[in-house]
């Protein structure tokens, strides 16, 4: 099915921005944030063949870190890079360079700079050589631009390690951290290597959500989200009412987003709910998906997301994959105009500079052990044209009332409208399921289109110059059995053929056959 989208990319452009003064260069795992004043600053983790071999680690350091042959980075120079601009990201230079020795990666995805000038680094702490640091001494910071930086206090209880992924600031200068927490593992735990799963656990990592109100002077949390997934990567915008839109990608089991709900200081997690990709409710299979890697690029949902002014969500997934969505990350569809330049953009970040255009930062390569790929660090820059404002329709469904009868009978109305007015001659469907069909169980545990391929019955109808469809259900009125109940689900332009609207489902009802006779 071929949807003309209402939103692409125009004016597409991929620079290359660092390099390494080594060939092949190893410069990953970036952090991309703007400034006071007007800044922008880019980070990464640079590592290079010392002429001399730095200490290696011991036999039992790299044992308990369960790494690949030639991951071990303890007798590599280990930098930590920030690099600045102050010509809206045309020119990058070095501004600070900060030694650091680890086993694996220094981790520093969780790194901002406040009003007052001073930078922010959150680490992977738990990776350190040095036996004297602590996995839970994760937050360093430095007022004088990156020349030297001081170690705070443990940021979280010593029973866990941390891997801190995102850092971004509010509108009103709070500071959200996204870090997920795991099982301490190491000497003197019940865990002595580094992977290893309590095979009992439900989820034995979890993401947290961290606040800082001061400017990174103290923090507030943890907040865990994400009701109990194994989660160690995510992104969030700041919505216009001030809350927070989390999405969770298809990295992980469940692609879903979240609303963290503000009220002040107080932040509550809202539902967690499924994301899907709208190439999911194609005709038939896309291109490659028998190859399970290329059906999972081809239906995705972003790693990093940012917001325009006009409500879309843009969205990257590592090696160049953009996605799209205007329902706050229930669907998304890829982003025409957004070339797929893979091997660019690993571990992508992503902000919206204003007026629709869009800066994403990331490195070339993947998951590379040293020298087996030529690395370095590349923005895309791009403005989102959006060719049609779409609508955002409201679903109702209302159970007939029977004045003669005096009760509720099985019949349903619905109602397809938005901003108030009907919707006419709109295909809408209304989806059923009984006791005794295999879809009727499992609640919530199967994704609903799984459970429309394994049964119920599905009433496709149109609606009429009113905006309503209606759907009768006769052969249940002769069922006597009190708890007999019936559920059902209603849709409408979940395939987003209907390029003038976005796509709506109402909650799935669980109603007594009988009621109030």
């Amino acid at each position: 099915m071929t949807i003309e989208p209402s939103v692409c990319a125009v004016d597409f452009k991929s620079r290359r921005v660092y390099h390494s003064e080594q060939t092949p260069g190893y410069t990953s795992w970036v952090s991309f944030f703007p400034g006071e004043r007007g800044q922008w600053y880019l980070t990464c983790e640079e590592v290079t063949r010392p002429e001399t071999p730095l200490p290696q680690a011991s036999h039992r350091q790299l044992y308990e870190m369960g790494q690949p042959v030639g991951y071990d980075k303890s007798p590599l120079k280990m930098e930590m890079v920030i690099l600045e601009s102050v010509d809206d990201l045309e020119t990058w230079q070095v501004i600070s360079r900060e030694p650091c020795r680890q086993h694996h990666s220094a981790g520093q995805f969780g790194t901002a700079r406040t009003r007052d000038g001073r930078f922010l680094r959150f680490m992977w702490s738990c990776y350190a050589i040095d036996p004297n640091v602590a996995p839970n001494e994760i937050f360093y910071t430095s007022d004088d631009d990156g020349r030297t930086w001081q170690k705070q206090s443990p940021f979280h209880d010593s029973h866990f390690v941390s891997h801190a992924h995102r850092l971004r600031m509010l509108r009103d200068g709070t500071f959200v951290l996204a870090l997920p927490l795991l099982p301490r593992w190491g000497a003197g735990t019940d865990r002595p290597i580094r992977a290893t799963t309590h095979i009992n656990a439900i989820s034995d990592g979890q993401m947290t959500l961290w606040f800082s109100y001061d400017q990174g002077r103290t923090w507030d949390g943890p907040l865990p989200i994400y009701a109990g997934q194994r989660v160690a990567e995510t992104d969030f915008v700041e919505l216009p009412e001030g809350h927070l839109l989390c999405i969770n990608s298809s990295f992980f089991d469940q692609p879903a987003r979240q609303i963290i709900y503000r009220d002040g200081r107080t932040w509550t997690p809202g539902t967690m709910e499924r994301a899907l990709n709208v190439r999911s409710f194609s005709d038939g299979p896309m291109p490659g998906d028998e190859d399970p890697e290329i059906y999972r690029r081809n239906h995705f949902v972003p790693e990093t997301v940012c917001m325009t002014d006009d409500g879309i969500l843009v969205g990257c997934i590592r090696q160049s994959l953009y996605q799209w969505s205007d329902d706050l990350g229930l669907t998304w569809q890829p982003l025409d105009g957004a070339p797929n330049l893979r091997p660019e953009m690993y571990q992508p970040w992503i902000h919206h500079l204003g007026d629709g255009r869009i800066a994403c930062a990331g490195h070339v390569g993947e998951d590379n052990a040293f020298g087996d790929m030529d690395q370095s660090l590349v923005i895309h820059t791009f403005t989102v044209s959006v060719k049609r404002q779409v609508q955002i329709p409201t679903l109702t469904v209302e159970r007939d009332f029977d004045d003669s009868l005096g009760r509720f009978v099985n019949a349903y109305t619905l109602s397809l409208t938005a901003k108030g007015r009907p919707l006419a001659n709109r295909p809408v469907e209304f989806w059923i399921v009984q006791p005794g069909d295999p879809a009727f169980g499992g609640r919530n545990l199967l994704p609903l289109e799984t459970r429309i391929a394994m049964g119920g019955q599905t009433f496709n109808l149109h609606t009429n110059a009113q905006g309503k469809a209606h759907v009768a259900l006769p052969e249940l009125d002769g069922i006597t059995d009190r708890y007999h109940q019936h559920r059902f689900v209603a849709r409408f332009n979940t395939d987003r053929a209907d390029p003038t609207c976005t796509a709506v489902q109402t909650p799935q009802f669980m109603v007594y056959t009988r009621c109030n006779d």
